[in-house]
């Protein structure tokens, strides 16, 4: 995989502001040999920050015979994160601006990303989502997103801000427990336990880590299958990128070019 620099950098259309994303190809995308050859696609928010990080653990894992060639997407969403990764406007906000606007990036990506990068380059039906923060919070309403939901095999939200809002994702992957039964979809979730959190920060930490093993139960929960939840006693809300990215690919690739079945609840308690 060439990591420095980007393969490709382009531009598309994004709500009067254009959005920069790049890619990166596989090491062998151009040799002749794999002409015709078609690879699966990772697509991770934060791109600007996540390109170097995603793109290293996608070569290492490669080098390991833990994941296939892969063509990554980074789509830059540094601009305006708060408006373009969170589902609703909550009425006492932490962040004091716009937010809400998560549905424009999804059909964003719906409608332009995906098109645009499936047309240009040598791409298989197999696509994963990953964020970080609130990039896991875009992840798992895309999750949820009867759109969204259809194009991605694959979800890796990464210590997602599910306080968000009063936790409502959280309940939303309750209530929307029977849109799962019977798809083909891999989910990767992991959080970071921190210890010594300052008091001020105490509750709304609390009601993250809740949100997240609420979300993560009630996929467990459903019929969908290869869930895997991760919580880390040792990384917190930053250093826990490195290890979610390297698990999260590796989990939601574990099977490809197909997603694995969800193991059967009697195999489970056996193992």
């Amino acid at each position: 995989m060439n990591i420095y620099p980007l393969n490709i950098l382009f531009r598309l259309q994004y709500s009067v502001k254009s959005v920069l994303c790049g890619v990166i190809l596989p090491e062998g995308y151009d040799a002749p040999e794999n002409s015709d050859k078609q690879y699966p696609v990772i697509y991770t928010t934060d791109g600007e920050n996540l390109q170097y990080l995603t793109g290293h653990n996608m070569w290492f894992l490669q080098r390991s015979n833990m994941l296939p060639e892969a063509i990554l997407v980074a789509i830059n969403t540094r601009h305006h994160r708060a408006r373009d990764l969170t589902p609703t406007e909550p009425k006492n906000s932490p962040i004091p601006v716009a937010t809400g606007q998560s549905h424009q990036l999804k059909a964003f990506i719906k409608t332009e990303v995906i098109p645009f990068i499936d047309s240009t380059y040598r791409t298989d039906d197999f696509r994963v989502l990953s964020g970080h923060s609130l990039g896991g919070l875009f992840t798992i309403t895309s999750l949820l997103s009867e759109h969204m939901q259809p194009l991605f095999k694959g979800y890796v939200a990464i210590d997602p801000s599910l306080w968000w809002d009063d936790g409502i994702v959280a309940k939303w992957v309750e209530a929307a427990e029977d849109t799962f039964d019977e798809k083909a979809f891999s989910v990767y979730i992991i959080a970071a336990h921190e210890e010594n959190i300052p008091p001020e920060h105490q509750a709304l930490y609390l009601q993250h880590i809740t949100a997240i093993d609420d979300a993560a139960k009630s996929l467990i929960d459903t019929g969908a299958t290869t869930i895997r939840y991760d919580i880390t006693h040792d990384e917190n809300h930053r250093s826990v990128l490195h290890v979610g990215v390297f698990r999260g690919l590796r989990e939601v690739f574990k099977c490809y070019p197909n997603v694995c079945p969800k193991a059967d609840e009697d195999e489970s308690e056996q193992d």
